[in-house]
Formats: C-alpha cells, sequence, structure tokens
C-alpha cells in the first residue's frame, strides 16, 4: 500500500461516485466506514435522527484500524480511497496515528470536494440506489445505481426497480449537511496540523477528467 485518498466534503458533491469510479482500477481498494463495523452498532447509529450515521470512536478504530492493517500486507493494494471519511478532527488524527503504526512508508492526501448549491441539490434528488444489487447490512443501500433501458427507475445492472436514497430526504440531508458544517474547521485542521495539504476539487467537472487528475502518484500526496 503506497497511497491513502480522504475523500469529504458535504452530501450530494460525489464521494461515492468518484471513489466507486477510481476504484475500479487494478490494485485500488475502497472503504466505506459502514462496510467495517458490526451490524448492530450500524444499526443502532443509523436509528439516531439528531446525529446521521454517527458511530462510536472505538467501532470506527477497530474498523479501521483492522482494515489499514489488512490493506498494508496485501500485495495486491497499492492505494486505498477513503469514502467520506475521516469525518471529524478526531477521525483525521486517528487515520494518521494508525498509518503511521501499520504503513509507515505510506502517503495521505486529503480532498475535499465541492459544488455549487443547487448542482449539489439537483444531484442529491436524481440519485437512487438498488436493493438487489447492494447488500447493505441494515437494508439501507447508499452506492449510487445506474438507470437503463431508458427508464429512470430501472437499475441497468440487474433491471430491478431503483429508489431514491434513505439519507437524500430533505431533514436527513439538512442533518448531514449541517454535521459536515460543524466538523469540518475541525477537520480541516487536524489535516493542515499534520502537513497534509487538503486538495480543494470542484466535483461538476466530468467524472472522467476528476479520475484521470486523481490517479496520479503525485496528487497532492504528503509522507507521513
Amino acid at each position: 500500500m503506497d497511497r491513502i485518498i480522504a475523500f469529504i466534503g458535504p452530501p450530494g458533491v460525489g464521494k461515492t461516485t468518484l471513489t466507486m469510479r477510481l476504484g475500479e482500477a487494478e490494485g485500488c481498494s475502497v472503504f466505506r466506514l459502514r462496510e467495517h463495523v458490526p451490524q448492530q452498532i450500524l444499526a443502532a447509529a443509523s436509528a439516531k435522527p439528531d446525529r446521521v450515521d454517527w458511530i462510536d470512536n472505538l467501532s470506527v478504530a477497530r474498523g479501521l484500524g483492522t482494515y489499514i492493517q489488512e490493506a498494508a500486507v496485501d500485495k495486491s493494494v497499492h492505494t486505498v480511497l477513503l469514502d467520506n471519511f475521516p469525518g471529524s478532527g478526531f477521525q483525521v488524527d486517528l487515520l494518521l496515528g494508525i498509518v503511521r503504526r501499520r504503513a509507515r512508508d505510506c502517503t495521505v492526501t486529503a480532498v475535499e470536494l465541492f459544488l455549487e448549491e443547487d448542482v449539489r441539490q439537483d444531484r442529491l434528488q436524481s440519485c437512487k440506489v438498488c436493493h438487489t444489487c447492494e447488500n447493505d447490512p441494515v437494508h439501507d443501500p447508499r452506492l449510487p445505481a445506474v438507470p437503463g433501458g431508458g427508464d429512470p427507475w430501472r437499475c441497468a445492472r440487474c433491471g430491478g426497480t431503483l429508489h431514491p436514497r434513505r439519507g437524500d430526504a430533505p431533514r436527513l440531508v439538512t442533518a448531514r449537511s449541517d454535521r459536515f458544517e460543524q466538523e469540518a474547521p475541525g477537520l480541516r485542521q487536524a489535516f493542515t496540523m499534520a502537513g497534509v495539504k487538503i486538495l480543494r476539487v470542484d466535483a461538476s467537472r466530468p467524472i472522467a477528467d476528476l479520475t484521470a487528475e486523481l490517479s496520479r502518484p503525485t496528487t497532492g500526496s504528503i509522507q507521513q
């Protein structure tokens, strides 16, 4: 494992879509926190309306630590993509501490995606998921699905019916957006204090251009 790229930003800017595309390349692995914590903890976290997707620090540390340890010894993985992680200054410190202990030669890049507000809202309203293709542990799929056959509600992969993403309901989007705004200053400060420059990227650009730019080994990398 040579490189870790952390993708951060408010909901709807395209973090998951971009990590999905980048993750198709050989040697790339995508980390999504919800896939590395016990199902009962994830279910309890998803049920907290006041703190959307909140997961306790111990579960975060265990899930992330195990993942990084396994990726560091996996000869087939050279790049790890962190989808919507870290989400706070504490999680930045946690990430960098684990990397220093278990993958000292790995470089870390922070990429903050941004969009004009009207474009972000349009993306949130148009995003759909497939309950058949994504086997989510708490039956709350998050990965954007691709419509097919000229039908915006039909999955191009399995032909099943697509659904709006639960987390994109207006009330939950507001809660998630507010959470990012509250955590963003501390998150950015933690990266900066650790010597990791945050690369701000306009997510309205074509995804092919973003993928090509972020695939280059030297983009924003800081040696830990």
